[in-house]
């Protein structure tokens, strides 16, 4: 691979941490074409913004990122999650203004988007505050009730905010749409915000791994034509796959 800006670069090691656990010094240096001094300043620079912990020969993940944003989901399908994080970023326009709602797989895209920079980023996700005050982007969090299960903030002031924002583009969650018509959450305060989200995004994107296609839930926040793109992996069933895929687009990985 030839040599890249350094912080692109760093980006992907990043990635390769979160896929991974763990990378080499003579492997990535062979991989980006740099030398293994460089390499080694990349991992400083990861382990400083605790990403990474430096190692014998390399790095592992920082146990940190590793955490789970809500409990039950806090082991499950991590690689599938990553794979779709990191399909999402690349969705992201330079300087463009962000929705990012709760859940465990867009807490995995706030960790890609702390390493990015001058970004516009709107959040009800508690988790993802954490993340991602400390990089360079302008974070704006919304005000209301905190739900525990969810770790999201949901309510009047959260909507009423949200009705004054238009983002170029917003990543939606959701808990499942077995047998509906659309996306759908198990709570009614935060179909009401997901919806909300739709309606100020001019292009939406729901990140769901292939278990949300088995899983029936309650509330459906919006109809799947009324979302621009569904992220998700390469396990989800096919015949579900094509049904949706004539109301909006469809991307596996």
């Amino acid at each position: 691979m030839s040599k890249q800006l350094t912080a692109d670069r760093r980006n992907q090691l990043a990635q390769i941490l979160l896929s991974n656990g763990s990378i080499k010094v003579g492997d990535a240096s062979k991989e980006f074409g740099v030398s293994t001094e460089t390499i080694r300043k990349d991992i400083i620079f990861l382990e400083k913004e605790g990403i990474a912990i430096k190692s014998h020969g390399g790095a592992t993940i920082a146990s940190s990122m590793l955490e789970r944003p809500v409990e039950k989901k806090k082991t499950e399908n991590k690689d599938s999650k990553t794979r779709i994080a990191i399909e999402a970023l690349a969705h992201i326009p330079p300087k463009s203004t962000i929705i990012l709602d709760a859940g465990s797989t867009n807490y995995t895209l706030a960790k890609l988007l702390s390493l990015e920079k001058d970004l516009t980023i709107f959040t009800n996700s508690i988790i993802a505050l954490q993340l991602l005050v400390k990089s360079e982007n302008h974070i704006f969090s919304f005000g209301g009730l905190a739900r525990p299960s969810s770790f999201g903030i949901i309510g009047k002031w959260a909507n009423e905010e949200l009705r004054s924002i238009h983002a170029d583009v917003s990543f939606i969650g959701t808990d499942g749409f077995l047998d509906l018509e659309g996306p759908a959450t198990a709570s009614y305060e935060e179909a009401e915000f997901k919806k909300n989200i739709v309606d100020a995004s001019e292009t939406s994107f729901i990140l769901s791994d292939s278990t949300k296609f088995h899983s029936r839930t309650l509330f459906e926040f919006c109809h799947w034509s009324e979302i621009d793109y569904l992220i998700t992996d390469n396990q989800a069933p096919k015949t579900a796959v094509e049904k949706i895929q004539n109301n909006t687009n469809v991307i596996m990985v």
